[in-house]
């Protein structure tokens, strides 16, 4: 129910310590993209029945994900355009978007002496909370402004000299967050050595490492060792590369984060969280296998900070870390980030395509009771990770790419047709039809379905009676005993589909300008241990033809059928200047969705 990211922390390794060499870091590549000339004047050819096959019959082809191609994206017909600020990103929008986008003198504390210019009323959201001014924005961007290295020391507790420790607050989750990832990405103190031979041993031809590992008492301890099976907060094992017996640095020397005198060194394959504490009871030290052999470096040994590289990183410390840079800049603003409770299967005719979304962010309720109730209001703008990495070492780069951006349009439409969903009800798949309304094939008792051989088979109807009355009507505590329906039950009961409606949301464009018929969606997307914004200009027309597979009849914007997408570029998580301007770009985002706007006057009869 309840999802801590402490206990995701990696485990802690003595940098200046030879141990089993992880896997070399891969490269970090994005895709790109040459995307194919969408048709703005008039829909594309193959959106008409007799000259194409349509989207819906397309993506219902679409097996695997190699079948993915270019011909996906022109059957969508996006207008892609090229990557930009986020200045640029919001001035499309009306409303003069970019003037919700902070300066970036906030970055720096507010002068407590000067003066608040007086206003004449205070501004507020669209959900009646204050807008949050320089002051809540310098307090939360200070957090991210801190070096790697400080922040990790200080979830460590380690000493960090004569500085002062770091307060960490509303961004803790995040740093926790990226010292997992670090433990994949971060080759900045790698250091690869060949097998050693010494003298013993150098004429037989074997090779030895004179270091080995130690346990957490300072005693020699092979790697093959194993704690007791109790290993809740242990992480993920890390497999030696025993091909490796080059030397490689790819980064400046470890001597530029020294490690702790006091801080004990850690078996090779498993690691204790860095927030981990001792052992209270003497066998949880002692309670050790036998050791078997001596640790093998014979293929070599490495000096570090990773145990693992990219590709080996487990999905969840991707979502972890994004979301806790998300969360304290959404709750702000109060907006949380709580993920589908429905599949997200995007709607096309009568196929529903399923999609991925990490999380979204929804606006609470004003209302206490509903708030508690689950109730949410949105969606605001969605978030999604994936795990790929190594774009273009299949040799396809653009194959690799579109794969990559139908994945990222999938997430933006789902969003979008959630947004238009605003003052509608759902309609269920065969609602109203015949056939989830009348029996067929007679419908009577029994049959193969109930009994598996036929209803002659069954219990006399005097042993049925006897059956039903000797069961009580109530239980002891007076209330009514609730049968559970049986299988065969629910198999013959006729109803509509599932729904798709979370039936807890109010479904709202929020942050939609009233006067404009596009709407613009919101999505960051993440890759390897960067992020991107993206913002999809969509025209309800257009969320009607996917759903219902019907053409506007005389449209009065003719590039109804070619929606905008803009891209920021991509962030490093792991930078200062990036991580802090793509805070920047997402806190004038939310701004501007979050904003109050005028409601238009309904003019009365009779007046």
């Amino acid at each position: 129910m309840f999802q801590f990211s402490g206990g995701l922390l990696a485990g802690q390794h003595d940098n200046e310590k030879e141990r089993l060499p992880p896997a070399r870091p891969i490269a970090v590549t994005f895709p790109s993209l040459n995307p194919p000339e969408p048709s703005l004047s008039a829909p594309p050819q193959s959106w008409i029945s007799d000259l194409g096959p349509g989207v819906a019959a397309h993506f219902l082809g679409l097996k695997k994900p190699a079948d993915v191609n270019v011909h996906t994206l022109a059957t969508l017909n996006i207008s892609f355009q090229p990557e930009c600020d986020f200045e640029t990103l919001l001035e499309s929008i009306s409303n003069d978007a970019q003037s919700y986008l902070p300066s970036r003198s906030w970055f720096e504390a507010p002068d407590q002496n000067t003066a608040k210019p007086t206003e004449p009323a205070t501004k507020l959201l669209c959900n009646g909370r204050k807008v949050p001014d320089h002051n809540e924005f310098y307090t939360r961007a200070k957090e991210i402004a801190y070096s790697n290295q400080d922040a990790f020391a200080n979830l460590t507790r380690k000493p960090i000299g004569e500085k002062v420790p770091l307060r960490l607050a509303h961004f803790r989750k995040f740093w926790e967050g990226l010292d997992n990832m670090a433990y994949y990405w971060d080759n900045s103190l790698d250091e690869y050595f060949p097998p050693k031979v010494t003298e013993n041993n150098g004429k037989n031809g074997e090779l030895d490492v004179s270091d080995r590992m130690e346990d957490a008492n300072g005693s020699s301890l092979p790697s093959s060792v194993s704690p007791i099976k109790e290993e809740s907060r242990k992480k993920v094992k890390t497999e030696p590369a025993t091909n490796e017996t080059a030397i490689m640095s790819s980064g400046p020397a470890a001597s530029s984060n020294p490690a702790s005198p006091n801080s004990s060194t850690m078996s090779a394959d498993r690691a204790t969280p860095a927030n981990a504490v001792p052992p209270k009871a003497p066998w949880e030290v002692n309670a050790v296998a036998i050791p078997e052999r001596p640790a093998d470096l014979s293929k070599g040994s490495y000096k570090g900070y990773r145990i693992g590289n990219g590709a080996e990183m487990p999905d969840p410390y991707r979502l972890e870390t994004v979301r806790a840079f998300m969360e304290p800049i959404t709750w702000a603003f109060g907006v949380t980030l709580v993920p589908h409770r429905r599949p997200p299967v995007l709607l096309l005719e009568h196929v529903r395509f399923p999609v991925r979304v990490s999380t979204v962010a929804w606006r609470g309720p004003q209302d206490r009771v509903r708030a508690r109730q689950g109730w949410m209001e949105g969606p605001v703008l969605g978030v999604q990770c994936r795990a790929e990495t190594g774009f273009g070492s299949s040799g396809d780069l653009q194959a690799d790419s579109v794969l990559d951006t139908v994945r990222e349009l999938g997430g933006l439409l789902l969003l979008a047709q959630e947004r238009a969903r605003e003052g509608k009800t759902e309609k269920r798949s065969g609602e109203g039809k015949w056939w989830t309304m009348t029996h067929r094939w007679g419908g009577g008792p029994g049959g193969e379905v109930v009994e598996g051989t036929g209803a002659s088979n069954g219990p006399a109807p005097d042993q049925v009676a006897k059956v039903d009355q000797s069961r009580p009507g109530r239980s002891r505590d007076g209330s009514k005993i609730r049968r559970k329906p049986t299988p065969a039950g629910i198999w013959k009961t006729l109803k509509p589909g599932n729904p798709l409606w979370d039936p807890k949301v109010v479904y709202e464009a929020i942050g939609k300008d009233r006067k404009s018929t596009w709407d613009d969606v919101f999505l960051v997307s993440s890759l390897n241990h960067h992020i991107s914004v993206l913002k999809l200009r969509v025209h309800p027309d257009y969320l009607r033809f996917l759903a219902d597979g019907t053409l506007p009849q005389d449209p009065a914007d003719p590039a109804w059928s070619s929606p905008k997408l803009q891209r920021t570029r991509w962030f490093d998580l792991f930078d200062i200047d990036d991580r802090t301007e793509a805070m920047r770009g997402i806190w004038g985002i939310m701004n501007y969705l979050m904003r109050a706007q005028e409601e238009q006057d309904v003019p009365m009869a009779d007046t």
